[in-house]
């Protein structure tokens, strides 16, 4: 049997989300929920640990590393515990140098925890400042079995020959599919490199309002794009997650 694939959404954000619990877990979906500040990493392991399909992500997003940055010492205190890191990465949209500053002091500080760690899955934020995600990537996680999925990737076709280069993956979500950008992204990346992703709830709209919806538009779209059957690129989807995870054990 194939799963849908998830690799990133934010499920503490969902509305009643506590007492909801069992029924996300419930359906046919591998998913690693993120984390957006390490504060939030103990109560979401406390919610989500009798779950078979949910796993929880440590992370501090690139959007409040400023105003979050004294919390890296709270993630590296519990890096150890965490199989999957994310959300983290870098974010270009801004302008102000000092909080680009502070983004790239926070990324590299989570970047270095990763030296003598058992191998760990990453989810990465790079919107607006590929290459130089990419860049700080390449050199922490070169020589080891770190696992790098760059989420919702917006960048260049020269960033992204690199990332494939690098060894990463990349995660997909139904904007992609059907945004002009992500479709001439989605044509250059071997398909041996593609996940599939929600990052729910933020994406929900219209007709797309659970992660189901989200996961089958985002199918239904690749298998378009692979000129195959939607139920073969569930497959293929699901062959892919199965060999990240076990090349980070």
């Amino acid at each position: 049997m194939s799963y849908y694939v998830d690799t990133h959404c934010h499920l503490d954000l969902f509305p009643g989300i506590r007492t909801g619990v069992a029924e996300e877990d419930a359906l046919p979906i591998k998913t690693i929920t993120v984390t957006n500040t390490p504060t939030l990493w103990q109560p979401n392991k406390k919610i989500f640990k009798e779950c078979y399909n949910i796993r929880v992500a440590l992370g501090l997003h690139p959007e409040l590393a400023s105003r979050r940055a004294p919390e890296v010492e709270k993630l590296r205190a519990v890096f150890a515990e965490a199989k999957y890191i994310g959300e983290i990465g870098l974010d270009g949209t801004s302008n102000e140098q000092a909080e680009r500053h502070a983004q790239l002091t926070v990324f590299r500080n989570i970047l270095d925890s990763l030296k003598q760690q058992e191998p760990k899955i990453l989810t990465v934020h790079s919107r607006g400042a590929a290459r130089e995600t990419i860049e700080e990537l390449k050199q922490a996680v070169r020589g080891t079995s770190h696992q790098v999925i760059l989420h919702w990737f917006s960048g260049g076709l020269d960033e992204l020959r690199q990332a494939v280069a690098a060894g990463f993956l990349f995660s997909v979500n139904h904007k992609m599919v059907t945004s002009r950008n992500g479709q001439q992204i989605i044509q250059a990346l071997p398909r041996n490199t593609v996940l599939t992703e929600t990052d729910a709830p933020f994406t929900f709209a219209g007709n797309i309002s659970t992660r189901q919806h989200s996961l089958k538009r985002t199918l239904s779209g690749l298998a378009q794009h692979w000129h195959c059957e939607v139920e073969e690129a569930k497959q293929h989807v699901w062959e892919c997650f199965g060999q990240m995870v076990r090349a980070a054990r």
